[in-house]
């Protein structure tokens, strides 16, 4: 099945500076009156969390992310392609939140943070 992929004009490298990813916690914990927890599993799949900060996106690919996000990927409620930061590998993601624009560092560079899940089977 083909996925909707990361548009080729818009960055996909991260700053390793602010980058987050978070393991979703699968445990359950049940205290016993003796001895230690019985620990285990309550599913086989998980839901990670990432924080991607892009720090060179311009204002011309500004209008390209949000079309993206509000078009292609109906407010971001579609899963996508885009190469895992550190396996290097196509991975889906969607998106958690809307991209966050922040203050320009410069005539035409714009930081911007999107929080994604991936889903590990």
């Amino acid at each position: 099945m083909a996925y909707i992929v990361w548009p080729v004009t818009l960055p996909s490298t991260v700053s390793w500076q602010g980058y987050r990813r978070v393991i979703q916690n699968v445990q359950v914990r049940t205290q016993m009156d003796v001895g230690p927890p019985k620990v285990r599993a309550r599913q086989t799949a998980r839901v990670d969390m990432q924080e991607f900060p892009i720090v060179y996106l311009t204002k011309a690919q500004w209008p390209t992310l949000e079309d993206f996000y509000v078009i292609t990927l109906f407010n971001g409620t579609l899963p996508f392609e885009i190469t895992d930061p550190i396996t290097g590998v196509a991975q889906r993601y969607r998106f958690t939140e809307p991209p966050v624009f922040g203050s320009m560092l410069g005539p035409d560079t714009i930081p911007v943070t999107l929080k994604l899940e991936v889903a590990l089977i």
